[in-house]
């Protein structure tokens, strides 16, 4: 999860893979937002990463007001049942 710090128009994100290894790269996620910290949203957006290093954007259909943003990996790049990553931006005004 990720507080923004107040309520914020969040249009996307950043996510960049580990840069030493393989261990825990995302494949599959789901976005969830909040306005508490407590409710959350219906899913705002569902995806998969292809296997890389580089640093993948994914913008929502549409901005959405929230403060909390819960950024869950489903799944990694080698199925395995953990998740890493080097570093995450919510991208938001």
């Amino acid at each position: 999860d990720f507080d923004c710090g107040e309520e914020k128009l969040i249009k996307g994100f950043t996510y960049l893979p580990r840069q030493n290894g393989p261990n825990g790269d995302v494949k599959n996620y789901r976005i969830t937002l909040s306005t508490d910290g407590q409710n959350w949203s219906e899913p705002v957006a569902e995806g998969s990463f292809p296997r890389s290093k580089k640093e993948q954007k994914v913008m929502l259909k549409a901005p959405q007001r929230a403060r909390y943003l819960r950024f869950t990996a489903l799944s990694n790049q080698d199925g395995n049942e953990y998740a890493s990553g080097a570093e995450f931006t919510v991208l938001a005004e």
